[in-house]
């Protein structure tokens, strides 16, 4: 299932740089169906109502931004997708993962 998240009550903060994604045994670079690169931004995300402010990444496609840790961001269709696989032992897995379009460093 794939859910909208409303960016206007968050502030979504870079806490390092983006990096590629790799295939696992391979470590060459993880492309989609169409040929754009998987990348990963790691966020810290203000204002959830948490006790603690949430980490994670935001998964986007295309070319890898230029983002300083310490940057305010900018997401373009932020969605959480929920997820779930059997992994090699046979054991049920599943998460949620955060996407976006597109993510730019927030002007001020």
């Amino acid at each position: 299932m794939r859910f909208p998240i409303d960016t206007a009550r968050i502030t979504v903060l870079a806490i390092g740089e983006p990096r590629p994604v790799v295939e696992y045994g391979t470590g060459q670079p993880k492309l989609t169906n169409d040929g754009k690169a998987v990348v990963k931004v790691p966020v810290l995300l203000l204002g959830t109502g948490d006790r603690t402010e949430p980490t994670t990444t935001i998964t986007i496609t295309g070319e890898l931004p230029e983002i300083k840790s310490g940057a305010q961001l900018t997401c373009v269709n932020l969605t959480a997708t929920t997820w779930s696989l059997r992994d090699s032992s046979g054991r049920e897995r599943s998460g949620v993962t955060l996407r976006a379009d597109s993510i730019t460093v927030k002007q001020r």
